[in-house]
């Protein structure tokens, strides 16, 4: 089986997305396939701070103004280092010759990620799975939880919270998958 379309689920505020990033690259050098890399910034930190620009809105104008300056400004910042991330990430694919996009948006990503590869058309999706504690998992669903049980293709996890093999067994990944 070869995949096509890979959909790169990257947190580029993560140290992980490089593994994931150079993970995706060896299968799709090796499968000749094309990448989608996508980062989904979440709306939760909206939702940190928004309550704050409440606070100022009846008793002090100026603060409630600073705080939506700081709001918007944190915003452009984030969307910044996003986009220089998944350029960067997209320039290494390309000099390796390796067909390559990239996409982000805001939303919550764990819908989004698989919103993005039904529509996109992925027969795959790699995404970082970091080691955590089943019971932390049972506490609250993960992205990567969530797009196992709801992507509309097949999903790759990479576990990032422990050292990568230093070769990728394209024959055992495809196993899984059949």
């Amino acid at each position: 089986m070869a995949f096509q379309k890979i959909l790169v689920a990257l947190d580029c505020s993560s140290l992980e997305a490089a593994t994931v990033f150079q993970e995706a690259l060896k299968l799709a050098k090796t499968e000749r396939s094309k990448l989608m890399l996508f980062h989904c910034i979440s709306w939760e930190n909206e939702e940190t701070i928004n309550p704050l620009v409440g606070i100022g809105a009846l008793g002090n104008i100026n603060l409630h103004k600073t705080l939506q300056k700081f709001c918007q400004d944190s915003w452009s910042e984030e969307v910044d280092k996003v986009r220089h991330s998944l350029q960067a990430y997209r320039d290494q694919a390309i000099s390796q010759g390796v067909s390559v996009e990239y996409k982000y948006q805001v939303g919550h990503p764990s819908a989004s990620i698989c919103e993005q590869a039904e529509h996109w058309g992925a027969d795959l999706v790699m995404i970082g799975r970091r080691n955590r504690f089943k019971w932390s998992e049972f506490l609250s669903r993960r992205v990567s939880s969530y797009v196992l049980n709801n992507a509309s293709c097949s999903v790759f996890m990479i576990h990032t919270g422990i050292p990568c093999p230093e070769k990728l067994s394209v024959s055992n990944a495809q196993a899984i998958f059949n």
